[in-house]
């Protein structure tokens, strides 16, 4: 879209400071076959020291790559963020079981939070480059769904004066209470510059992995609907929790019934005077939910870009579902749904013109969004 290179845009929704440290080392996002995920496994073998973990991020999951530097552990994260191929080496340091190649969602979880991880310098040298990125994109704020070590990492270039974009941190729900509350003292909801908005909690996974939460089996694999990260009993409560300090919450629910059980926890939960509580993603949502966003006053922050992600596989996964809408994006203008668009980097692409060009193309059918629409929703005010 013309003008996407000047205007001032908010992606709501990055990973920016944890991506760009996952793509340190090793960038496999544009990378596919197994062949070539192992020439470029052996080439950071060649660059790094003898015994030295590799790190790469990107791998897109339809193939497993071949073991290329069997003398050095490695571990290649999926492309969604959701999973993991480990060779044999790495399982051994890991304690993994030995025939556990690939690992999903809270077992991918706690691999990633055993390897050895970068200093704050060396954060701080791989997120730079990425915020020049950023601001030269014409995105002028984010909101980046941090992990625990990020506060720092961000207090730090504040305070060189070196952020060209505005931050907006989202806490993980792992986050102890006072040490979520001495951030957001320390970088408080209005701020211009660097911003602690609210707390992130998964519910469920993806569509490609097939462990978004759905209300009914996927279609290409009839006995999974599917994964909870949570008990859904303990859904509401771990919400009520938070948002009864005043802490708008954000929760990652991309399948049917994930979103359900989200819109039900936020409905009850108290509201906050620092912003509206989220829902992350919503790619497939029952027709008779819809409105209940509105309602409650519950934002919906969602990804154009991730329909195009999805279509090579979106049939196949959901089949004949004319209970849900997919990738809702007119729906939601229609009722009256406060949206936000983000990008979801480094899954997708934050290129502007993408996001946009994806969220008003005709192929999207009745779901296209308008022009005038799609660019309020990409240029809503930061906080």
């Amino acid at each position: 879209m013309k003008g996407a290179r000047t205007s001032r845009f908010r992606d709501a929704h990055t990973h920016l400071s944890a991506g760009s440290a996952d793509l340190h080392q090793l960038d496999l996002r544009e990378v596919s076959t197994p062949e070539a995920i192992a020439s470029a496994v052996a080439a950071a073998a060649r660059l790094g020291a003898g015994g030295a973990w590799i790190h790469g991020w990107g791998w897109d999951g339809t193939s497993h790559p071949k073991d290329a530097a069997p003398d050095r552990p490695v571990f290649l994260a999926r492309r969604d963020g959701h999973a993991a191929w480990i060779n044999a080496k790495a399982r051994s340091a890991l304690g993994l079981k030995p025939d556990a190649a690939v690992v999903a969602e809270a077992a991918f979880d706690a691999a990633r939070a055993r390897l050895p991880q970068l200093s704050s310098g060396e954060r701080i040298d791989a997120l730079r480059p990425r915020l020049a990125e950023l601001a030269a994109s014409g995105v002028a704020a984010v909101d980046d769904m941090v992990e625990r070590w990020g506060p720092e990492v961000y207090s730090v270039l504040a305070e060189r004066r070196e952020l060209p974009v505005a931050i907006g941190m989202w806490l993980p729900e792992d986050t102890p209470e006072s040490e979520a509350e001495a951030v957001r003292r320390a970088f408080p909801t209005g701020d211009k510059t660097l911003a602690t908005l609210g707390i992130k909690i998964f519910l469920d996974g993806a569509l490609n992995a097939r462990t978004a939460a759905l209300s009914t089996p996927y279609a290409d694999d009839p006995g999974n609907a599917g994964t909870l990260r949570i008990d859904p009993r303990e859904i509401p409560e771990r919400v009520a929790r938070w948002a009864a300090r005043g802490w708008p919450v954000a929760l990652h629910a991309i399948g049917d019934r994930a979103v359900s059980l989200a819109l039900a926890a936020l409905e009850r939960a108290p509201r906050t005077a620092s912003g509206a509580h989220r829902i992350e993603h919503a790619q497939v949502v029952l027709r008779s939910d819809l409105p209940r966003f509105a309602r409650a006053g519950i934002l919906a922050s969602v990804q154009p870009r991730h329909w195009r992600d999805d279509l090579p596989f979106l049939n196949a996964r959901l089949g004949d579902r004319p209970d849900v809408l997919v990738h809702p994006l007119r729906s939601f203008g229609r009722l009256g749904v406060d949206v936000v668009f983000g990008s979801d980097w480094p899954v997708s692409s934050w290129d502007p013109q993408e996001v946009l060009a994806a969220a008003i193309d005709p192929a999207r059918g009745e779901e296209a969004s308008n022009p005038a629409q799609a660019a309020a929703w990409y240029t809503s005010e930061p906080r």
